[in-house]
C-alpha cells in the first residue's frame, strides 16, 4: 500500500479565512528545563487542514464529538480542476463529466476530493479560490456522499451556499487538504480523523490516502 499525507502542516505561517487569527504555537516547556518538551496551542477549529460539521451553519446540527466514526474512513475520487484559476468557478456539468471520464458512481460510503493546486498558494490570491456552483453542490446531495474536500479554505463564497446545501444532509466538508495532485484522476480510501472537540463546530483532521 501506498500512503499520501493530504493534510497541511500546522504553524504560525498557516494561512487562515479572513477575520480569523494566526494560529499561536508556544512553546510551554523544554527538555533542559523541565524535563519534557510541550507545546501550547491557540487556534480557530477552521484552522489548517479541518473538517467542518453540519452545526458550523444549521442550528442544533450535529458537531463534531457528534459525527460517527464511520464516518471518517471512505472510498474517495480526487478530481482534477487545477486549469480553474482564482474565482473560477465549478459547474454541476464539469463535476458529471470529470466522474464519467473516470468511470465513478461515488453515492454511500464516498468523499469526493476537489484538486485546484491551491495548497501553494499564498497572499491575497489564496482567498480569491476557485469554488463549486450551487448546481454542483445539488447534484453532490442527490449523490448521498459522506463528504467532499478540497485544497482551498471552502467550496463557497459568501452567502457559504454550498455549505447550506450539503451540510444539513450530515455531507461533511474538509477544507485546506494538501497534495491533491499525488491522487488526483485516482479511487483510493481516505482517513479523515477529527479531533473530538466537545460542541465543536469543527475540529482539525489528518488526512491520509492509502492507494493499493
Amino acid at each position: 500500500m501506498v500512503y499520501v499525507d493530504l493534510t497541511m502542516k500546522l504553524s504560525p505561517e498557516t494561512p487562515v479565512f479572513p477575520g480569523y487569527p494566526q494560529p499561536v504555537i508556544h512553546k510551554w516547556t523544554t527538555i533542559r528545563e523541565e524535563g519534557y518538551y510541550s507545546n501550547m496551542i491557540f487556534m480557530v477549529e477552521h484552522t489548517g487542514t479541518h473538517m467542518d460539521s453540519p452545526a458550523h451553519f444549521i442550528e442544533g446540527a450535529p458537531t463534531i464529538d457528534e459525527i460517527p466514526p464511520e464516518k471518517f474512513i471512505a472510498r474517495a475520487v480526487a478530481l482534477d480542476f487545477s486549469g480553474k484559476g482564482p474565482g473560477g468557478v465549478v459547474s454541476e456539468r464539469e463535476v458529471d463529466e470529470a466522474l464519467s471520464r473516470l468511470g465513478v458512481e461515488p453515492g454511500r460510503g464516498w468523499y469526493i476530493l476537489f484538486r485546484y493546486g491551491w495548497d501553494g498558494v499564498r497572499g491575497e490570491e489564496w482567498v480569491r479560490y476557485p469554488y463549486l456552483s450551487d448546481a454542483a453542490a445539488e447534484m453532490i446531495k442527490g449523490l448521498g456522499v459522506e463528504g467532499i474536500g478540497m485544497d482551498t479554505p471552502s467550496p463557497d463564497v459568501a452567502p457559504f451556499n454550498v455549505h447550506k446545501i450539503l451540510l444539513p444532509e450530515s455531507i461533511v466538508i474538509v477544507e485546506n487538504m494538501a497534495n491533491l495532485a499525488r491522487v488526483a484522476g485516482r479511487v483510493f480510501e481516505l482517513i479523515v480523523t477529527p479531533i473530538k472537540i466537545a460542541g465543536g463546530s469543527a475540529a482539525p483532521v489528518r488526512a491520509i490516502a492509502r492507494l493499493p
